[in-house]
């Protein structure tokens, strides 16, 4: 048999070349088909009115801060101290929620929380700032999804919290993956029950204080004697720490970042801008809102259980100490450690506090909802700038509902870390790096207040044009610069604890926890660790946001 020519043999191997190259086209076709046979649209739904709006974000907002973490602020500082402490962060959010309130009535787009750092910094900031919001609202979702599972607890070990975890898992994706209109419905009604309880709350500690319940309560509405990492549970004479009036201010200054951090929610705002009916008149009016009522009803309340509680109540939760003495409490957290419960149990009141533990399980449950509800809508738009054209077609995109299914699936992943707290004995909260999320949201609001002075031509907010048909908050850019300081300094200085602890050697802080401290504090990233349990004990878990 003659051997091929040369030219025959070449026209073989573009055939089979060719052959090849259609079967790949074929299974991408078949990809590309199926992929958009579940994700038909490219675009989120406009169903939200601006009470729908007001309550994602406040539901978000209030989470358990003022009910549980408060007490570590009032351990630390004393009520006069927690109260300063809640005052200036109330200043910083201030300050920000009036820039970005303007921000949002001047260019009402989607993805503001991306689109500000964009077009007015650069670019990469943008994508930074999308990446950092959404994992840190992963992250947020992870610990109060634990937070909700440790309080049921309360009740009893006979339902674990790996099953009490699951549960709270299967609630948030069955929420979140319903429609946006009746999601925000659900939101709405949330941020009334959260409202309701607490003035409810409020006017407890009212009655307390006039002498209701058969016992009387012993207070001591004081700032505390000094910082020390560790409390004021026993004799100050005898603990280490910085006494005086450099104390004082150090421990104000230190329970200063957790304060802020029960602040954090009111840019949830920002993220609902592609599902707002109204979106250039509802947005600055629920940014308002969101900077407005929140900070009232946080300073009201912890002046009020400021004014019930002894900050020398072991019952306290601290970070670095767990005095309780009951096994299944011990570093738990229930409702047993909220500061209105301990003044509630201290009046001899026996009916509250179970329903407060349920209300506060709620609390932390609704605030995880957001939480996944804003990273989703984060990652959606993230991935509809993306490069990649297989990313673009199925989390850039929704289903028939309008609803970013593949987006809420991969936000909702990092919720099953909640599961790494199941053997923990002793699980503590540690807020620090989200600090920074605020710190960036500053330099947006300072970098566009200074590009609107830098370009008068393009922006002038005196002329009467603009004071008609924007929000123009008053004295700027002053409010912005002075958050940027703030938070800047804030962000230097929120590690000087763990530095302390490491030197002195504090009684009851550990060197291990004092690095642990000193890493979350600088290093922007949220993450889980998880001490090795010494002999005798169970795992303990340290979330860190």
């Amino acid at each position: 048999m003659a051997p091929k020519s040369t030219a025959s043999q070449v026209d073989e191997v573009n055939m089979e070349n060719a052959d090849s190259s259609q079967s790949r086209e074929t299974h991408a076709d078949i990809v590309e088909r199926f992929g958009h046979e579940i994700f038909k649209h490219d675009c989120l739904d406009r169903r939200l009115k601006r009470h729908h709006i007001t309550g994602i974000a406040f539901s978000g907002a209030v989470g358990v801060g003022l009910f549980q973490t408060s007490g570590q602020i009032i351990a630390m500082a004393g009520p006069v101290g927690a109260f300063v402490a809640f005052l200036f962060a109330s200043l910083v959010i201030f300050s920000v929620m009036r820039s970005l309130a303007e921000m949002v009535s001047v260019r009402p787009v989607k993805g503001a929380i991306m689109d500000y750092p964009d077009v007015f910094v650069d670019e990469a900031l943008g994508f930074a700032v999308g990446i950092m919001y959404w994992l840190a609202n992963c992250m947020s979702m992870v610990i109060l999804t634990i937070a909700a599972a440790m309080f049921t607890q309360y009740w009893g070990p006979g339902f674990g919290i790996g099953s009490a975890t699951f549960v709270l898992l299967v609630v948030l994706i069955l929420l979140n993956v319903c429609g946006v209109r009746i999601y925000g419905n659900l939101g709405w009604a949330f941020k009334w029950l959260k409202i309701v309880l607490i003035m409810l709350l409020c006017i407890t500690m009212i009655a307390v204080k006039a002498g209701a319940g058969p016992n009387r309560i012993h207070s001591n509405f004081e700032i505390s004697p000094g910082y020390n990492s560790t409390g004021f549970f026993e004799d100050a004479a005898v603990r280490s720490g910085i006494p005086g009036t450099g104390g004082r201010i150090l421990a104000i200054w230190t329970c200063l970042t957790t304060a802020m951090v029960q602040f954090m929610g009111g840019e949830m705002v920002l993220v609902t801008a592609a599902e707002a009916e109204s979106p250039r008149q509802d947005l600055p009016i629920a940014a308002r809102y969101m900077y407005l009522l929140p900070v009232s009803l946080y300073l009201v309340g912890i002046f009020l259980v400021g004014l019930c509680v002894n900050y020398l109540d072991p019952r306290l939760p601290h970070p670095h100490v767990d005095y309780v003495s009951v096994p299944r409490l011990d570093g738990i957290t229930t409702a047993e450690r909220s500061p209105f419960v301990i003044v509630i149990q201290t009046a001899g009141i026996s009916i509250l506090p179970g329903f407060l533990n349920a209300a506060f399980l709620f609390s932390a449950l609704t605030a995880a909802n957001s939480t996944l509800y804003v990273s989703s809508r984060t990652l959606f738009l993230l991935a509809q700038r993306s490069s990649v054209k297989m990313i673009r077609d199925t989390v850039g995109r929704t289903n028939n509902g309008h609803t970013p299914l593949a987006a809420i699936v991969l936000s909702f992943v990092p919720g099953c870390l909640a599961f790494l707290a199941v053997r923990a004995e002793s699980t503590s909260f540690q807020e620090g790096s989200y600090v920074s999320g605020l710190h960036i949201d500053v330099v947006k609001g300072l970098t566009r207040n200074l590009r609107m002075e830098e370009y008068p031509n393009t922006i002038n907010r005196d002329r009467s044009h603009y004071k008609v048909k924007h929000y123009r908050a008053h004295w700027q850019p002053m409010w912005a610069i002075i958050g940027l300081l703030l938070c800047t300094l804030l962000m230097i200085t929120m590690g000087w604890a763990a530095v302390f602890d490491l030197c002195v050697k504090s009684k009851g802080v550990t060197k291990r926890q004092s690095i642990v401290d000193l890493v979350t504090a600088y290093l922007g990233v949220s993450f889980i660790v998880l001490a090795p349990s010494q002999p005798g004990e169970d795992i303990a878990g340290t979330l860190t946001l």
